[in-house]
């Protein structure tokens, strides 16, 4: 017995070793399907739809057989729909800084600028690597259907995550919600010179909660103590070193973050519909160039295509024709059905963006000043797939703050119990198209509901940071109270006016 899977969890046999069980890994999951569509996801985003390239122009011999028409157009155009409907999301809710509050169990918020402070240290995360990291992995999430963070600690003992590609990811989860990692093995390649030729050795690095283990796979699956980069250097792939003893997180070092529930890449969705578009929009232009020149139509003249041909031909090279007295030669323009290619094309457009879960902004509602009900509606999908997004991303946030925590005891600024107290909440700031006059009205009128002035602040759109707008406001204050202190009239004026009075 090898492996087994019960109820969508895989089961590895006691017996086997951790060589056994990353090569199983590795062969389960290389060529499986999720691999593939993430990688056709990947051309798809890149522009190389992959179906149109099998576009041809064939015709008929008098046999029967299809032959290539070299003289017949064939447009092999590519949309970018994939590349927009990902952008779109990761400019929505990553482009900008999203808001992070620490607090206590008892809701009681962190201070985020008090120096050695855990909320210091997880503001410090943020500016530094989270919010960075964020876009990227984003992306990745929704077009594979999930992306993934390594943690580590560099050599400076700073808390660290940088993205992995999905393709080279190989989970093994405790529970069929997938909320655990059981086992991971991460696939990659290193490519080495000792000549002019590069040499490209495949590796597997396996990963359970206390283990880390490298295998060469080209060698069979033999271990290996480090790995080199290209210029010779160690590339550090320990867990964790404390005076030179490694040390477990406890805890496999790579979150995911899912794009959504059931981790199905955002082409699943719209890849027939995709197809379709660039068909169409590939013979339509076709039409249109092949129409620039009209139909030559023959009367008496035998129907055998290389007959056909020489006669065609012939007309080319002298503009004369010599036909039978029943004969007739003459030309007839084609008449290409664009607006029919155009309405379909059209109707599948909007169900890319409509399944895709993107905003239509060729939409009619966008033209003039569109009051924020009508916006707010037009948003409506995108904002859907981004509350689950955002969702997802708290988890992974969750997942980042165990080992953020353990990083806060190795380095010994605390207690891990002490960290696990403190609350991590993500809040997206997404990026809508907005009508800036209304929103302020709007928020004018909330200060009349006696609402404090931090949540005026934060409704007002504005207002990029509430903390930098409350320091300014207590500046401005404290500089007009000192302008009224030391503003006294001038000693010469009031005695004129007092003389003038008398």
């Amino acid at each position: 017995m090898t492996n087994e899977k019960i109820a969508g969890i895989t089961v590895f046999d006691p017996s086997l070793t951790n060589a056994q069980i990353t090569e199983i890994i590795v062969k389960n999951f290389k060529n499986s399907k999720e691999i593939e569509d993430m990688k056709l996801a990947d051309k798809y985003y890149d522009g190389e739809n992959v179906e149109i390239e099998s576009k041809t122009r064939d015709y008929y011999n008098k046999e029967g057989k299809a032959l290539k028409n070299p003289a017949a157009s064939n447009c092999r155009l590519k949309s970018k729909f994939l590349r927009t409907l990902v952008q779109q999301k990761q400019d929505y809710g990553f482009a900008k800084t999203f808001v992070v509050k620490v607090s206590t169990d008892n809701e009681t918020e962190v201070d985020l600028k008090a120096d050695g402070s855990y909320g210091k240290a997880w503001k410090d995360f943020c500016d530094g690597e989270l919010f960075k990291q964020s876009y990227t992995v984003a992306g990745q999430a929704v077009n594979h259907g999930k992306g993934w963070d390594y943690i580590w600690i560099d050599e400076d003992k700073k808390f660290r995550i940088k993205d992995v590609p999905g393709t080279l990811v190989y989970p093994v989860w405790t529970d069929r919600r997938h909320t655990k990692l059981d086992k991971l093995v991460y696939n990659f390649y290193v490519e080495s010179y000792g000549s002019e030729n590069p040499k490209t050795t495949e590796y597997a690095e396996y990963w359970d909660n206390e283990h880390r283990m490298l295998y060469n796979v080209d060698n069979g699956y033999e271990k290996v103590n480090t790995v080199v980069d290209n210029e010779g250097n160690p590339i550090d792939t320990h867990m964790f070193k404390d005076n030179g003893e490694g040390v477990s997180w406890g805890r496999i070092p790579f979150v995911c973050l899912k794009g959504n529930d059931d981790e199905k890449t955002l082409l699943s969705f719209i890849k027939e519909q995709i197809d379709a578009y660039d068909l169409l929009d590939s013979r339509s232009a076709d039409g249109l160039l092949d129409d620039l020149d009209p139909i030559l139509v023959f009367k008496g003249v035998s129907p055998d295509v290389e007959d056909i041909i020489e006669a065609r031909e012939l007309v080319k090279m002298t503009r004369t024709m010599s036909l039978d007295a029943d004969g007739d030669a003459h030309y007839v323009q084609a008449q290409t059905q664009i607006d029919a290619y155009q309405k379909k094309m059209e109707g599948l457009r909007r169900d890319i963006i409509k399944f895709g879960y993107g905003v239509d902004y060729e939409d009619l509602r966008f033209n003039g000043n569109p009051n924020q009900m009508v916006v707010k509606s037009l948003y409506q999908n995108l904002d859907g797939y981004m509350d689950g997004l955002e969702r997802q991303f708290q988890n992974m946030v969750d997942n980042i703050k165990y080992f953020f925590d353990k990083w806060w005891e190795f380095t010994g600024q605390g207690t891990f119990e002490e960290a696990q107290k403190y609350k991590v909440l993500v809040k997206l700031d997404r990026s809508m198209m907005i009508n800036l006059s209304q929103l302020i009205e709007d928020t004018a009128k909330l200060k009349e509901t006696g609402v404090s002035q931090r949540t005026v602040n934060e409704f007002n759109p504005v207002v990029q940071d509430v903390d930098i707008e409350e320091e300014r406001v207590k500046e401005e204050r404290e500089e007009m109270q000192e302008q009224d202190l030391f503003s006294f009239p001038e000693q010469g004026n009031e005695n004129n006016q007092n003389q003038e009075e008398a």
